[in-house]
């Protein structure tokens, strides 16, 4: 089954192109062996443009806080009327691709739901 994040970043075209770098990136940092590189630098480059367009594109999406996570429970208690700030708003993005991380493995074909 394929999780609801990945069918809606297959309906936004910069959604899906990010996703699959990002994607590839992380496959790739997680094969045996792995030099680190090879990967660190791309994938933490793709993953800051596609929470980027997250949260600029697709603020609706970005989860409330999640309970159990120490980081979100250090937000509830200090901002909670307002707007939330770009840190926050990258965490929830962090949250929201959960499942794009789950999926990329290797030998996990769910990624190619994407290209």
């Amino acid at each position: 089954m394929v999780p609801e994040l990945i069918e809606r970043m297959a309906a936004c075209n910069d959604c899906r192109k990010l996703a699959v770098s990002y994607g590839m990136n992380l496959i790739g940092s997680r094969r045996p062996g792995a030099d680190p590189r090879d990967w660190e630098l791309p994938l933490t480059s793709t993953r800051l443009h596609l929470d980027d367009h997250l949260i600029t594109a697709h603020a609706a999406w970005l989860p409330d806080r999640q309970p159990n996570c120490d980081i979100c429970g250090a937000w509830r208690e200090d901002h909670t009327i307002g707007p939330i700030h770009e840190a926050e708003a990258l965490h929830r993005a962090w949250h929201l691709s959960a499942p794009l991380r789950e999926v990329c493995t290797p030998g996990n074909h769910e990624l190619t739901q994407l290209m």
